[in-house]
């Protein structure tokens, strides 16, 4: 599938999901309750005024006690956070309410943030039981047993009142991208536009594996896709975290880029103080090579369904009152 057809397919599929009667739609800000909670640090927060703040959110339910889903929920939810980054705190934030908040402390939180890596932007939050009832009730978690709470999640902009659904037990790339669609000004990945012997970059790329040599040659030391961190950042997913045109300048001239100071280039600087990402002379068809492999490997890591697979998920549309047993035996394998 070419990366044009597959955005078309994510645009399509979040337009299904947005007519759908069970989507949120629009909320604006006076349909939040302002709720008192405590978060993983023992922080007294309203929920309207410091932690949606403005910001684009994404918020799931989850208990400490849960025997099912709710851990391999947050730790898909964690790679996403990884992903998103650049963008945590400042402009999005990840929202995780507890379901049995008499019983989920903030040190035991705090202890369950730190187990899956939870970084800036990502609160976990408990509170008075019936505050939080009130919440989960208005956020359209309804289920009358925990067995059954809801195993999608919900993202909105506080700053438009567009509100939506989606999930994380499909591809977790469709789920970065619908968060990100929630910016007005982000636009996905583009296809590149050059034609190189009468075939387009994207399936040069493809059939002479150029991206992926260049890729072994001069970024395997350091970076995996998908692995983890070495050296320097894992890659799986760059290609939706970061601007294309920000990805080509900065392969090109990181040293120039960091002299500049670039925001993005410092940061990176900063958490990868050992080795300092260096400039390789790579040409601007040799980079656009390297970054069509970078987003090829994202999709097919994220095992993205075929063209026949996501009609098929489109004609049936998405059903998110799912539970736990459902959740399992339809996406863990």
């Amino acid at each position: 599938m070419t990366m044009h057809r597959f955005w078309l397919g994510v645009v399509a599929l979040a337009t299904t999901l947005a007519a759908s009667p069970a989507m949120p739609g629009r909320w604006d800000l006076d349909y939040f309750p302002n709720t008192r909670l405590l978060d993983q640090q023992g922080r007294e927060l309203r929920f309207v005024d410091d932690v949606l703040d403005g910001r684009i959110a994404v918020v799931n339910f989850f208990y400490l006690d849960c025997p099912d889903i709710c851990g391999l929920a947050t730790a898909r939810l964690a790679k996403v956070h990884e992903w998103l980054e650049d963008r945590m705190e400042d402009e999005i934030v990840f929202i995780s309410i507890s379901l049995t908040p008499e019983r989920d402390a903030p040190e035991e939180l705090a202890a369950y943030a730190e187990a899956f890596g939870a970084g800036e932007g990502w609160y976990f939050l408990t509170g008075a039981p019936d505050d939080v009832a009130l919440l989960r009730y208005k956020l359209g978690e309804r289920s009358k047993r925990l067995s059954d709470h809801r195993s999608d999640i919900l993202i909105g902009n506080a700053g438009t009142g567009e509100w939506r659904r989606t999930s994380l037990m499909g591809n977790l790339a469709a789920a970065t991208a619908d968060i990100l669609a929630l910016d007005p000004d982000w636009a996905p990945p583009r296809a590149p536009a050059r034609v190189i012997d009468g075939r387009t970059l994207q399936s040069f790329a493809a059939q002479n594996r150029v991206g992926e040599g260049l890729f072994n040659k001069a970024c395997a030391a350091c970076h995996s896709i998908g692995a983890g961190v070495r050296v320097g950042p894992d890659l799986e997913g760059v290609t939706l975290r970061r601007d294309r045109d920000w990805l080509m300048r900065y392969i090109r001239s990181p040293d120039r880029m960091l002299a500049q100071g670039d925001p993005i280039a410092v940061k990176l600087d900063q958490a990868f103080p050992a080795v300092r990402m260096p400039r390789f002379g790579l040409s601007e068809n040799d980079v656009a090579d390297l970054i069509v492999y970078l987003h090829s490997e994202t999709l097919r890591l994220e095992a993205l369904p075929d063209e026949t697979e996501a009609a098929g998920d489109m004609d049936r549309g998405a059903s998110t009152d799912h539970d736990h047993d459902h959740e399992l035996a339809g996406h863990v394998h």
